[in-house]
């Protein structure tokens, strides 16, 4: 029998994230975090400093989620409580820690693009979708429009709609209330992760362009998204880890041994209700990019075929372990109690579902344009170079 894990968690949720954030304040919900997360502003941040809880933020399209562990459990009873008694001080103080939380919010917008494989995500988004190219944090006229008054409310009025999960008997979800059920919305969010076998309507966001950066530095990175119809339930995960993040995978073998192009490169999928693609990435010499983005498109349209029983295997075996892995650190347990109060899949569940997979089909790839982007030191030659590949995979 498994020893029961040390200490105990508790996630909280508020009701909003970035995408509520007012046009005219955008970036609202990080800069209200971290009023939340500054021991400056007492409440579960000054305890928690004060009490040595670990704590990890997660900011989310429409929620903002704080999680709290201590050795002693107990001590967590209380948490929310003490995140409504979290305040900006008033006067000159709070205004001072305004500023210092601004800037420091503004400091991180203006680094995203500091790490290749941050400004290669974002290119790559560009490329696939039709969005608005904005950071969740705002902007720094955005965040000078936000009060101390205006956040002080936004904490008393979040607070009384929080949503709390917990791993540990004595942490109640609400003092005297059982835990809130799952709305209609949250059960339609979490099972369009699933995964379905309709023919999708076509997403009017997809876009399906090349993007490419001049970067610095030896090494270029190149990116690739195709538009696919979504699998049956569990299947995505599955097919991703048939491409591989490791070196038993589809792109080690292809971009390694057979083209001798890399010896870098990940693996992705993208799923939203209406919509799903599938891609990876390389980092590759410059002179090798336009190489390693045909190639890449190659591998990932072999995924039209289905896998064989040995490569079934594989990826289950990848898949079983990162989620097991899911399930380590003190937040583990606790993220997956509030994956099942929020009506999604368990890890347990997830395992059980992939354990009764025994054959991985084959993607359906949409007719539309790739996404495609492409990082480095290009020179005009290369930049060219790439260009034409992309229309040779379109």
């Amino acid at each position: 029998m498994t020893p029961p894990r040390p200490g105990g968690a508790c996630i909280v949720d508020l009701p909003a994230g970035y995408e509520d954030d007012a046009p005219r304040h955008a970036g609202f919900g990080a800069l209200l975090a971290a009023v939340l997360n500054d021991p400056r502003c007492g409440g579960a941040a000054r305890q928690a400093a004060t009490a040595g809880w670990l704590t990890r933020h997660q900011l989310g399209a429409r929620t903002s989620s704080f999680a709290y562990w201590s050795a002693a459990p107990a001590d967590l009873m209380t948490v929310l409580d003490e995140l409504r008694n979290t305040r900006l001080p008033s006067g000159p103080a709070g205004e001072a820690v305004l500023d210092d939380l601004r800037a420091r919010q503004i400091a991180a917008i203006e680094g995203r693009g500091a790490t290749p494989l941050t400004l290669l995500g974002q290119l790559l988004e560009r490329a696939a979708r039709r969005t608005p190219d904005t950071d969740p944090r705002g902007t720094a006229g955005t965040l000078a429009a936000v009060s101390t008054a205006g956040l002080n409310h936004a904490i008393e009025t979040l607070l009384t709609r929080a949503r709390v999960h917990r791993d540990h008997p004595s942490i109640p979800a609400r003092p005297g209330e059982p835990p809130e059920q799952p709305t209609a919305r949250d059960r339609a969010e979490a099972g369009a992760g699933a995964g379905t076998t309709a023919d999708p309507a076509p997403d009017p966001r997809w876009r399906g362009a090349l993007e490419i950066a001049t970067h610095p530095g030896c090494d270029a990175r190149v990116a690739l998204r195709l538009p696919i119809r979504p699998p049956g339930p569990g299947l995505l995960p599955l097919t991703v880890e048939r491409l591989g993040n490791g070196p038993n995978g589809r792109l080690h073998h292809a971009l390694r041994h057979r083209h001798h192009l890399a010896y870098g490169f990940t693996a992705a999928y993208w799923h939203e209700p209406g919509s799903s693609s599938i891609g990876a990435t390389a980092t590759v010499a410059p002179q090798h990019a336009a190489a390693a983005l045909r190639v890449l498109d190659h591998t990932v349209r072999q995924l039209a075929r289905g896998a064989d029983p040995h490569e079934t295997d594989l990826a289950r075996r990848r898949c079983r372990a990162e989620n097991l892995a899911a399930l380590d650190g003190p937040f583990g347990a606790v993220d997956d109690l509030r994956r099942q109060d929020l009506g999604e899949q368990t890890i347990r569940q997830r395992l059980t579902a992939m354990a009764e997979i025994t054959e991985i089909p084959g993607l359906t790839f949409l007719a539309r344009p790739p996404a495609a982007a492409a990082l480095g030191p290009f020179t005009q030659e290369q930049r060219r170079q790439l260009t034409d590949v992309y229309q040779e995979i379109q």
